[in-house]
């Protein structure tokens, strides 16, 4: 089983974060096809979360075809997975920009900072 480093913020979902990370790490190439995953038990223990909130998740990738959950043989990355595919990871930034923005207009930011504050970041 690799390393996996995830962590999740209490400011938000914890489910929606640990489905995103996975997700990133599929789509990046850094899990590869037939890869373990942590049981939901111990990855649950890692960060400091309910396992359901795993085994929601899992359950979840599960349904998108990311993940096959198999009992007693664990948790892997689905066999027929393409790494990097450009419409799945156009639609994976999407997501996650969109999440991003929702948080700070949740946090009081207007829409003209958070644009500002983009713009500026993405310079640097």
């Amino acid at each position: 089983m690799k390393e996996l480093f995830l962590a999740v913020d209490p400011d938000l979902a914890p489910f929606q974060q640990v489905m995103d990370q996975f997700r990133d790490l599929i789509e990046r190439g850094e899990l590869l096809p037939g890869d373990r995953l942590p049981t939901v038990r111990q990855l649950a223990g890692d960060l400091g979360v309910a396992p359901n909130t795993v085994a929601r998740a899992y359950a979840e990738l599960e349904e998108e075809g990311l993940l096959i959950c198999d009992g007693r043989r664990g948790t892997h990355v689905a066999p027929n997975i393409v790494a990097n595919n450009k419409s799945t990871r156009i639609r994976g930034l999407m997501e996650t920009v969109a999440r991003f923005i929702s948080t700070l207009t949740n946090r009081g930011y207007s829409d003209a900072e958070i644009s500002t504050a983009l713009r500026r970041y993405v310079k640097e």
